[in-house]
C-alpha cells in the first residue's frame, strides 16, 4: 500500500496491491485487488478486482472480478461483476451491470444495469438510455441509438439502431441503419455480393456454375398453392441474368407450370379458364369452341382425331334407305357448283377452315356412295350380260 490513506482501513494485505491517493480506503476484508491511481477502488469491500488510473472504480462496493483500466473508468460501478472496462471514461455510469466488455475512450457510457454487452470503439455503445443486455456494437459510436435494446448487433462506424427497444437487429456497414426488430440491414446504400467481389447492382449472386441461380426456397416450390391468381405480372430473368417484372399483356412469356393460368393433374396440364393457345403472329383470338391456334404448321409423325359417337362416321350410307341420289342429280349438280354434294366449296373451306373428323367422315361417305353406285352399274352390267347371252342362244338354235 503506496499513497495517502492507501488501504487506509485494511485489515490485513490478503493479497492486495493498493498504491495512489486514498485507493481501496475503504477495504478492510476484500482480497487479490490491484488498484493504481488517485481514489482507485475508494470504496471497495470486495475481492479480486483490478482498477488502474484516475478514479477507476471507485465507488464499487461488492462488485468483484472487474478489471477497470482508465482515466475514470467503471467510476460509478457499485455491485457489478466479471466487466472488463479499457478506456477513458469506459463505463463510467455503470452501477450494476454485469459480464460486460467495453474497450475504447467512453465505450458503454451510458450504461447502468445492463449486462452482457460488448462495445468496442470510441464512445461505442455510448448514449443515453443504451442500457439493454446481450448488444454488440463494434466501432465509432457505432450503437449510441440502441435505447432499450436487446440482442442487437452493430457492425461498422455508426452503424445503429433506427427506433428504440429493438430486439435481435442487427446493422453491418458503414453507417447502417436498422428500424425493426429481426431484421438483418447490410450497408447504407451498398451493394451485396454473394461468389462475387464486383457486385453492381443491391444483391448479386455469382454460383459459379452455369444455369443455376443460387437462390433456393425451401418453403415455396412449384407443388405449393399460389395465392394471387389471375395475375398478368411475374418475375423472370433478362440476358444479363437481372430479376425483372414482366407482364403476359405486353409480350411477356408465361411458363406453362404458372399456376395462375394453368394447374398440374397427373401428366396432364389443366386450363385454370379454359383459356385459348395461340402459337405464331397475326393472330389475336381464335374461333369459338376451339382452344388452340398454330400458324405455319405442325410436324408430328402420328395425329389421331376422337369422334364422339357413331352418328358422326359415315356408315349410315350403307343402311337401308338411305337416299342415294341418281348420277343425273349429281352430275347436275356439279356442273352448277363445281363441287360434290354435301362437300364444302373452296371458298368456304378458305373463310370458315376445315374440321378434320368431319371432312373424312364426309370424303368416306362420298366413297361409299361410290361404292353403291359402282355396285348397282355391276348388278346392270351382270343383267346386260345375261340378257345379252340369251340373245346370242337364241341366234344359235335358229341356225
Amino acid at each position: 500500500m503506496i499513497g495517502d490513506s492507501a488501504g487506509f482501513k485494511q485489515l490485513n494485505i490478503n493479497g492486495n496491491v493498493l498504491i495512489g491517493s486514498k485507493s481501496g480506503a475503504a477495504n478492510q476484508t476484500g482480497i487479490q485487488n490491484t488498484f493504481l491511481g488517485f481514489q482507485t477502488g475508494f470504496s471497495n469491500t470486495a475481492s479480486a478486482n483490478t482498477f488502474l488510473g484516475y478514479m477507476a472504480g471507485r465507488t464499487n462496493t461488492t462488485g468483484q472480478f472487474n478489471t477497470f483500466i482508465g482515466v475514470q473508468t467503471g467510476l460509478n460501478n457499485t455491485t457489478g461483476s466479471s466487466n472488463y472496462m479499457l478506456g477513458t471514461n469506459a463505463g463510467l455510469s455503470n452501477t450494476t451491470g454485469t459480464g460486460n466488455y467495453f474497450l475504447g475512450d467512453n465505450a458503454g457510457g451510458g450504461n447502468t444495469g445492463g449486462s452482457f454487452n460488448i462495445y468496442i470503439g470510441a464512445n461505442a455503445g455510448n448514449g443515453t438510455n443504451v442500457n439493454g443486455d446481450n448488444n454488440l456494437a463494434i466501432g465509432f459510436e457505432a450503437g449510441r441509438a440502441n435505447v432499450a435494446g436487446i440482442n442487437n448487433t452493430f457492425l461498422g462506424f455508426r452503424a445503429d439502431a433506427g427506433a428504440n427497444g429493438l430486439s435481435n437487429a442487427t446493422a453491418i456497414g458503414n453507417d447502417a441503419k436498422v428500424n425493426v426488430s429481426n431484421a438483418v440491414v447490410l450497408g447504407n446504400g451498398a451493394n451485396v455480393g454473394i461468389g462475387t467481389s464486383s457486385p453492381t447492382v443491391r444483391l448479386q449472386i455469382n454460383t459459379g456454375v452455369a444455369n443455376q441461380s443460387g437462390v433456393r426456397l425451401e418453403n415455396l416450390t412449384s407443388a405449393s398453392p399460389a395465392s394471387a391468381l389471375n395475375q398478368t405480372k411475374f418475375l423472370t430473368v433478362d440476358g444479363s441474368g437481372n430479376v425483372i417484372l414482366a407482364s403476359t399483356t405486353s409480350g411477356g412469356r408465361v411458363a406453362a407450370e404458372a399456376e395462375s393460368l394453368w394447374q398440374r393433374n397427373g401428366r396432364y396440364l389443366t386450363s385454370q379458364e379454359n383459356d385459348a393457345v395461340i402459337i405464331g403472329s397475326g393472330v389475336s383470338k381464335t374461333p369459338s369452341d376451339y382452344n388452340l391456334f398454330v400458324s405455319k404448321g405442325i410436324l408430328t409423325e402420328k395425329v389421331k382425331v376422337a369422334v364422339k359417337n357413331t352418328s358422326e362416321w359415315s356408315d349410315y350410307v350403307f343402311e337401308k334407305g338411305y337416299a342415294l341420289k341418281p348420277l343425273a342429280e349429281v352430275e347436275h349438280y356439279v356442273e352448277q357448283h363445281k363441287h360434290l354434294p354435301g362437300v364444302p366449296s373452296a371458298e368456304q373451306v378458305v373463310s370458315e377452315g376445315m374440321d378434320v373428323a368431319k371432312m373424312n367422315a364426309k370424303l368416306l361417305e362420298k366413297i361409299e356412295e361410290l361404292t353403291l353406285y359402282m355396285i348397282d352399274q355391276q348388278k346392270q352390267l351382270d343383267q346386260l350380260k345375261a340378257e345379252n347371252q340369251q340373245i346370242k342362244q337364241r341366234l344359235a338354235d335358229r341356225r
